[in-house]
């Protein structure tokens, strides 16, 4: 059962057309999206490992050489800590770029197994000559975190907060409020007017190469974006500008919040597949209501592109609840360290965490 390895460190050294047969229209894996997330990402390395049976593509996965990173961790001073861990030996990671999703794509044949455990004799070698301190996957469904393909170093782990989703099936968006409990409604009538009361507006900017954020803009976003941060002692996202800047790659609408002149809220949505995620939530806490409107718009959105999902990240479940939104079924990680000691760290942090 042989597989033929090919190792990328760019998805035009790989080409579009095998990409995306590989994509298979999943979503946040296309040639588009991923041109889009190395220029997001321009100061992580990408590491593409795509395996091939017969000259026909039928695995892959996309790892990020990391220096920085997001640590989901409330304790500021382990997050400190790790994070010079990282800047001196950094995180090999696979997952896909400014999405909650995973970077691996195995086939659903007889390959599976023998696939995943090449992919992961061949990361390993990489994450060496990188001298990376971990090599970790996330997001990954239980079927893939479950696969007996693993080598036996990898530890697996059931990650916490989990991600939610609202799937579109109405036309419009007067037909997804119709058919929301009779308390929501009232609530979205009561939020629409006391925002009004306020003088909040809500607009909208599809995004594109040509139509792109302001520098000043940018300023106020990445502001605000930090306010939300600072509110639920979350990590900085350190490509949030980045993200922002380049988001006319892909599919993309601005959202803002204004009380006159003056930026309250803001909140971006990102397409791909037919799938759209709500991401880069910016709150002016002076301000109420604001982001009750910002949800609502970005679901009328989202409906409006012909979305048939869309991804609400993690975090206040019991609205996202009453909005119709569920959590996803449970999702893993797995990880190998380079070394006995980074293991026993790892360990920990994985009991800790979770």
């Amino acid at each position: 059962m042989s597989l033929d390895v090919q190792i990328a460190y760019s998805v035009e050294q790989i080409g579009r057309e095998a990409w995306d047969y590989l994509a298979g229209g999943r979503p946040f894996s296309s040639y588009r999206w991923y041109r889009y997330g190395e220029t997001v990402l321009a100061d992580n390395k990408p590491i593409y490992i795509v395996l091939s049976q017969r000259g026909e593509p039928v695995a892959r996965a996309t790892f990020w050489l990391r220096r920085q990173e997001a640590l989901p961790l409330s304790s500021k001073g382990i997050r400190q800590v790790l994070n010079a861990l990282i800047r001196w030996r950094p995180l090999l990671v696979c997952q896909a770029p400014v999405a909650y999703a995973p970077g691996m794509i195995l086939p659903e044949t007889a390959l599976r197994d023998a696939a995943l455990e090449t992919i992961a004799r061949v990361a390993q070698s990489e994450a060496r000559k990188e001298r990376a301190s971990f090599l970790l996957w996330t997001y990954l469904e239980e079927h893939d975190a479950q696969c007996i393909g693993w080598p036996e170093a990898f530890v697996r782990l059931r990650m916490s907060e989990p991600l939610t989703r609202l799937v579109i099936t109405w036309p419009d968006f007067e037909g997804y409020l119709r058919q929301l409990p009779r308390s929501v409604r009232k609530d979205y009538r009561r939020h629409c007017r006391l925002a009004g009361e306020q003088g909040i507006t809500v607009n909208e900017h599809l995004l594109s190469g040509q139509s792109s954020l302001s520098a000043s803009v940018l300023d106020e976003a990445v502001r605000l974006v930090g306010n939300v941060e600072t509110h639920h002692r979350s990590a900085r996202n350190p490509w949030a500008r980045a993200t922002l800047e380049h988001a006319g790659m892909v599919d993309a609408v601005w959202l803002k919040a204004e009380l006159g002149e003056r930026l309250v809220g803001c909140g971006l949505l990102l397409g791909d597949g037919g799938h759209w995620m709500m991401t880069l939530l910016g709150l002016d806490y002076a301000v109420r209501y604001a982001y009750f409107q910002l949800v609502y718009t970005a679901i009328r959105c989202a409906i409006e592109r012909g979305a048939r999902v869309l991804w609400g990240g993690t975090g206040a479940y019991e609205l996202k609840g009453r909005l119709g939104f569920e959590v996803r079924p449970e999702h893993y990680a797995v990880f190998a360290a380079s070394g006995r000691g980074l293991q026993v760290l790892g360990r920990w942090l994985a009991r800790w965490r979770t």
